[in-house]
């Protein structure tokens, strides 16, 4: 079977959390980097803003991930560095999470 036979559909969301558990992660079992790299060039194939929407709920993940640990003032660096275009998008998708994260922590 070749690789594009196994192709399993995957939703942005998950393949942003992957990204940030790879940002995120120093495994030595799985290379996530790699894995990364994978989904940033089968993204680009799709020609769409797939890419840049991975990568933009990656760092939303990241930066609630930061906080979550109690490092906020690494979340706010890496909020504040943002792309002031990116950023309102960036703030609702952290909404987003920390409302779902509520929810699933009552």
């Amino acid at each position: 079977m070749s690789e594009e036979e196994s192709l399993i559909p995957v939703s942005v969301a998950e393949l942003a959390a992957l990204e940030a558990m790879a940002m995120l992660s120093d495994c030595r079992v799985i290379d996530f980097r790699t894995i990364s790299n994978r989904v940033d060039e089968r993204a680009e194939k799709v020609g769409d803003d797939s890419k840049s929407l991975i990568g933009l709920m990656s760092l939303a993940y990241v930066i609630f991930e930061y906080k979550k640990r109690g490092r906020e003032e690494v979340a706010r660096k890496m909020f504040d560095e943002l792309k002031p275009e990116i950023a309102p998008l960036a703030a609702e998708l952290l909404d987003e999470l920390e409302e779902s994260w509520k929810e699933n922590n009552k």
